[in-house]
């Protein structure tokens, strides 16, 4: 498994369980995290702020992850699938999603995050 990967999946994991002082020392300078929709988040507290307004929880269950070194970064993607609850108690699961993150000098800088794939588009990526 490449350095890279290792960052993402201790990332995820963090961000599950909203370890947000976990999370933020994988982060980069000037960090992004853009969601489906085009919303962008600049710490992941403001996200996981904004995900708690959503839903009780979710888990990500990750299937693959694909590093792609690039000129300045590498990029890795996870995919696989989520469940969880939303705050109406009401559940949901089997949704796919990919996660893109650039990682630059040992950090993560840039994410995005498409649910259900509907929004990626590979060939505006890389």
């Amino acid at each position: 498994m490449s350095a890279a990967v290792a960052i993402v999946k201790t990332f995820l994991d963090a961000l599950g369980r909203r370890d947000i002082e976990a999370v933020d020392v994988l982060l980069g300078p000037g960090f992004r995290m853009t969601v489906s929709g085009g919303h962008v988040y600049t710490s992941p507290a403001e996200f996981a702020a904004f995900s708690k307004g959503r839903q009780k929880g979710a888990r990500k269950t990750t299937e693959r992850y694909d590093a792609i070194p690039g000129a300045d970064c590498i990029v890795v993607y996870a995919m696989g699938s989520m469940a969880g609850t939303w705050n109406d108690d009401s559940s949901f699961e089997g949704v796919r999603y990919i996660d893109r993150f650039e990682i630059a000098h040992g950090k993560i800088v840039d994410m995005r995050v498409w649910s259900d794939m509907s929004e990626f588009r590979p060939t505006d990526e890389y």
